[in-house]
């Protein structure tokens, strides 16, 4: 686009706005029509962004909400479903009562189409798949199943909005079964596995067909993974890549995919980094890439916090795989080499902006990690939780 042209279409969105570029939310790349789902039953509906607001209206779990994706300036610390969360509040009205307009907690609804209004995903379709969702046991295994049964009988044919909006959907009730179904128990010291088992699932070549309960979980959408020292239960992204592939928008496709990877190839286990460090600053770079690509992706939210964390990590280190040696108080050799990588093959990111910073001030410091240098560390830390 011509700088003349592109400056006077900003001005033109100024005049209609009333260069309202204060607001936190401004963005003239916003798309005009945000949709949403309740994610828990009786969440207020405020006329004000805050705790103690009136209650315009008690939302039901499920019920679709539109609106623009205005958020609120502040967050607040609210509890969900005894999980503490720390987020703002988003401006929607009810779908079918436009009036009945006001702020929700945002960790209490769950976006599903972020585009243009004439191309949302048909709203009686979404209804009749949580509808269909909502009269599933969650404590049920074989509810997995039946969700999956319902997706692939309706929506074969589908486009690519609604397609992306039932995958956030199952792929949240399967996770809801994986938490409250404690699928965790039911491997726990069941597996009748030997090594070469044990070997084939960490490869990714198992035979789920080869006994009951590991066939029961992978066609109720289940696949095993490895942490702590066990096999548990978690959703399996290959039967989302295999049948939502096709049909999804390329942004979805592509985390998709992204995730898939990066379930089969793990870098974080028992608080230590456990893939080369190169890799986590290509994943990094990924992320970074992916979110400034499509920033109103309808999972940004989480893209966002793998990006941060990434970074954290490369910069700040974790647990198990610290920055500094414990016997020298040195940046370790592994870092530094992460850090040159990053520098030589990805200068122009914002990962190596951050590295930089880091890496000029530990080299002014002898590589030592001395006052300024965990002054920094400590602005970082600060900088990702404040997010």
């Amino acid at each position: 686009m011509r700088p003349a042209i592109f400056f006077l279409r900003v001005l033109w969105c100024c005049i209609l706005l009333q260069c309202r570029s204060d607001r936190p939310d401004a963005d003239f790349n916003k798309p005009e029509y945000f949709l949403y789902a309740v994610r828990v039953d009786d969440l207020p509906l405020r006329k004000k962004p805050e705790q103690d607001a009136i209650i315009i209206a008690h939302l039901a779990e499920g019920e679709l909400l539109a609106g623009k994706g205005e958020l609120s300036a502040n967050r607040e610390e609210l509890t969900l479903g005894g999980v503490t969360y720390r987020e703002r509040y988003v401006f929607a009205h009810r779908l079918k009562e436009e009036k009945q307009a006001g702020w929700a907690y945002g960790a209490g609804i769950t976006e599903l189409y972020a585009g243009p209004e004439v191309q949302r995903p048909d709203p009686a379709a979404l209804e009749a798949f949580i509808r269909h969702l909502q009269g599933l046991d969650p404590r049920d295994l074989s509810s997995g199943s039946k969700a999956w049964r319902y997706v692939e009988k309706h929506l074969e044919a589908t486009t690519a909005p609604l397609a992306d909006a039932v995958f956030v959907l199952l792929e949240q009730f399967l996770r809801r079964i994986e938490v409250e179904g404690e699928l965790w128990k039911l491997t726990e010291g069941r597996l009748p596995f030997n090594e070469a088992d044990a070997q084939a699932v960490y490869q990714g070549r198992f035979d789920y067909s080869k006994y009951p309960l590991t066939d029961s979980l992978y066609s109720n959408g289940f696949r095993l993974a490895w942490g702590e020292g066990m096999f548990f239960p978690v959703v399996n992204w290959e039967r989302f890549r295999d049948f939502f592939g096709p049909r999804v928008s390329q942004p979805m496709q592509r985390y998709i995919n992204q995730r898939m990877q990066e379930y089969k190839n793990p870098i974080y286990e028992n608080g230590a980094l456990i893939a080369p460090l190169e890799s986590v600053v290509e994943m990094a770079v990924w992320w970074e890439n992916f979110n400034r690509r499509y920033p109103y992706f309808i999972r940004r939210a989480e893209t966002r916090e793998s990006e941060a964390w990434l970074r954290l990590a490369l910069l700040n280190g974790v647990d198990n795989t610290p920055v500094f040696s414990a016997e020298t108080n040195e940046v370790s050799q592994a870092y530094r080499s992460a850090w040159e990588y990053t520098l030589q093959r990805h200068p122009k990111t914002e990962l190596a902006r951050r590295v930089k910073e880091m890496a000029n001030l530990c080299a002014a410091e002898g590589w030592k990690q001395t006052n300024k240098v965990n002054a920094l560390r400590a602005r970082i830390l600060q900088e990702y939780d404040d997010r």
